[in-house]
Order: C-alpha cells, then structure tokens, then sequence
C-alpha cells in the first residue's frame, strides 16, 4: 500500500470516536438500545472489536454492562481476548475522551459513515477487479455484480426500528384529511396514478406507488395499445414522467402508435403513408402534445439492471418517475441465470425484479404477459388466473392483475360483445375484482370509455362472467 492509499486509510478510522463509543456503552443503558444497528465492522482495531463483542454479548443475554462484567467476561477468551485485559479496559475508560449521552448519536453515526467509506472504498477495488476480468461473462455481467456490491452497502442510520402501530394509524388520519380538504377546495392531485379509464378506475381506485400490475392476454387482444393509452394518460393528464420499454417493436412503432392514437389517424394510413390532408393536423397535434409529455423510450432486448439503469436516467431528467412500462415480461433478459434453469424459475426470477423495482423507484410498473395456449383449448377462451405463465410468481407479486379479452376476436359476428374489449380485474390488492369493457377503437390503437348508461349492463351481463 502506498502514502497515499495509508493516508487514505489513516483517514477512514477514528480511534479515538471507537473508544468513545465503546466507554458510552459501558456508561449508559440507554446508548445500549443502538447495539441493534451497530456490528463489529464498525470498529478498526481488533481490540475494541473484542471488546464490543463482550459488551454486545453481556447485553444479549440479560446482564448488565460495566468495567466489571466486561472484565469477567474477557477472562474467558483467554487466546482470542487479543491482549485485552483488565489493565487494558481501566486504562480505556480512564484515557476516553469525555463522553456525553447527547453525544453518543453523533458518534455512531459518524462510524457509521467511515465504515461506509471503506465498504465503498473496497467495492471499489472488487469493481476494478470485474472490470479487468474479460474471462467471467460480459460487461453487463460486470456491471450488475458491481452494481450488488454498491446495494449492500450502507450507512446503518436506516429507520429500521419498530414503531407502535398507533402512529401510522394517524398519518392515515392525517393523509385522509388532506385529501379531503383538497377535493373541497378543487386542488386534489392524484398520488399514485390512475388509468384514465372510468369503469376501470371505479374497481382499481388509485394504483399506488411501488405496486405491480400485470397486463395479461392473448396475442391480438391489444395489450400494448391498451398500455400506450394508460402511459399517455399518465403523461398527459397527470403530467408524470413515464419510462417506456418496449422488447418487442422498436421505438419508431411504438410512436406511431401514440401518434395515430393521439391525432386520430388511423395506423394503417400511417404505415402505408396513404395520408389524407385532415391527417396531417393530427399529426402535427399529436406531436406537439408528445413533444411536451415527459415520455422516455427504449426498445430492444433489456434486462432488469437495464430497466433499472433507464429508471434512474428518467428519474434524472425529469425528477421524478410516474410509472413503468414494459412489454412484454417474458422477453426480459435474464443473463446472470443458469441456462439450465426452467422458464417457470425464470419467470419468477423476472416477477420479484419487477417488484423490486417498482418498490425502489416508488412507482408503478405496469408489465404486460403473454397467457399459455391453454386458453385456445377451451369453448370459453376467456382468461383466469392459471393460464399466467410463471402463474405462481405473477400472481403472488402482482399487486392487481388485468386480463383482457375481445369476444369478437374468436366469435366474429356471433359476439354479443361486438367492439368492446373486456377488462377482467382478476385481483386487485386495494380494490374491487371483476369485469368492466372498454370501446376498441384499435385502428387508431386506442380503447376508449363506454357511455356510463351502457357500462352498468354490459357489466351485468351474464355472458361476460
């Protein structure tokens, strides 16, 4: 090791903040209740980490902490006390810097930062090490394993403790309040987000931040218009960011999506270019509004550090992320998997990353899914919870679960349901299951609202269960 990494080193200890922290626990019972958030990494030198395994020891088991228990309890270590003996323990106490109780917080907490800045400090050095290792996986497999590393480090100063239910019964109180007060006044914002969708809206409430909604359907059904319609809602009327991955079309078609379903330009006369001149202000209004809707792309194969890595390039630009798109689920990558490993696994793996993300990046990820084939076997091809793949995983993480399905689709003509997408909310963690429709317009890719006097029996009608 060179000056400089010593100085370095030299830096990221503080003998002195060790021995006061230790000499505060052998002084007051109440700096004892910290010993929850503290380890023995902590400390630099291997005498006061023996000394704090004593005390942490001594605290665990009942008995009290002092000079004199401590000096007890070193006495059977013999080899492994390291020289701490009782000479060492009245010198400690007798040469500690003066320590208060009020003092104690900032002390720990201060430890805590330096033993941070170390496990950073040596991250650092595990992350060269991946980076020069051209022999064990790609890049992107360096770059998650480096991205691990800096996950599991932290300062400890977590609010990690328990609290009596008592006060988060009344910042439900309090929040209710607020909201109440704000939809008199006609200034209520949404706090999570909403799908734009009435009869939808009416079952799920609010889909709040960190849940997973799972889109789920057979191919045709529309799944990627029904959740362009919902990102552009969000964008748009609730004016929150949303970051939109697309595995299976590129970005250009996914735009012209959003273009022919915000200009009210069919998508075939986008494609063929077959424009007629009333388009060409549709186009341009579409364009005007995505040009100010704070809507981040990318297409192609992705995996969830990927998603991840997008999430906080979003968060960056704008400040803040509404939600999360992607389609579909199974076509994220999953490289740091074994090859051997079955889809069902897989699936799972990808399930609760999703859910990770949506808790870290405190938003909603909306994930579309293919269904199995099992659907076509059956007279009802209407979809239930066991046709998800991965079944398990999906239902178990998803916060709400949305099926859709076109009656006409397999029935043509015969359909009671002509131009109408069913919406089943198969489950729903803070809201109301079942069925609501929706007006397929898909030749502008876009569903929109039923009329409210329809809805109520298109709801009730028994074919639609």
């Amino acid at each position: 090791m060179g000056a400089v990494e010593n100085l370095l080193d030299d830096r990221l200890k503080n003998h002195n903040c060790e021995v006061s922290v230790l000499v505060a626990l052998m002084t007051y019972r109440d700096c004892l209740e910290q010993l929850g958030h503290m380890t023995e990494s902590l400390f630099t030198l291997k005498t006061h980490q023996v000394v704090f395994k004593a005390i942490k020891k001594l605290h665990e088991s009942g008995k009290p902490v002092d000079d004199v228990t401590i000096i007890g309890s070193l006495q059977t270590l013999g080899g492994d006390a390291f020289g701490v003996n009782e000479r060492y323990i009245i010198d400690m106490i007798g040469n500690a810097p003066r320590t208060h109780l009020g003092h104690f917080t900032a002390y720990l907490n201060l430890l805590q930062d330096l033993q941070a800045r170390r496990d950073l400090r040596d991250a650092a050095e595990k992350t060269k090490s991946l980076a020069n290792d051209l022999s064990n996986g790609s890049a992107d497999d360096a770059i998650a394993k480096a991205t691990s590393l800096l996950g599991d480090i932290g300062t400890g100063n977590e609010a990690d403790s328990v609290e009596h239910i008592v006060h988060s019964a009344i910042s439900v109180f309090e929040e209710v309040a607020r909201m109440q007060e704000e939809k008199l006044a006609g200034t209520y914002k949404v706090r999570g987000v909403t799908t734009g969708f009435i009869g939808l809206d009416s079952k799920l409430n609010e889909v709040a931040p960190g849940d997973l909604i799972i889109i789920a359907a057979r191919p045709s059904m529309g799944k990627t218009a029904f959740a362009q319609n919902i990102a552009a809602h969000i964008s748009t009327n609730l004016a929150k960011p949303v970051l939109f991955e697309s595995c299976e079309m590129k970005k250009i078609k996914i735009a012209r999506r959003f273009v022919a379903s915000m200009g009210n330009v069919e998508l075939s006369r986008l494609q063929s270019a077959d424009i007629r001149p009333e388009d060409w202000q549709g186009m341009q209004q579409a364009t005007m509004i995505l040009q100010k809707a704070p809507i981040e792309m990318h297409d192609g194969d992705v995996t969830l550090f990927d998603i991840r890595r997008h999430a906080r390039q979003t968060k960056k630009l704008h400040g803040s992320i509404g939600a999360i798109f992607v389609d579909y689920l199974q076509l994220i990558k999953t490289p740091n998997l074994p090859a051997s490993v079955s889809e069902n696994d897989r699936l799972t793996h990808v399930s609760n990353g999703l859910k990770g993300i949506a808790m870290e990046f405190d938003c909603p990820v909306f994930a579309l899914s293919q269904l199995s084939r099992d659907v076509e076997k059956r007279p009802n091809k209407r979809p239930n919870l066991s046709d998800l793949r991965g079944s398990g995983a999906l239902e178990q993480d998803a916060d709400i679960i949305l099926f859709l399905y076109r009656d006409e689709y397999y029935n043509k003509d015969k359909s009671k349901f002509l131009g109408l997408l069913e919406v089943n909310a198969a489950k729903v963690r803070d809201g109301a299951v079942g069925n609501t429709f929706l007006c397929s317009e898909l030749e502008y890719s876009r569903f929109s609202n039923v009329a409210s006097h329809q809805l109520a029996s298109l709801e009730s009608m028994d074919g639609a269960a």
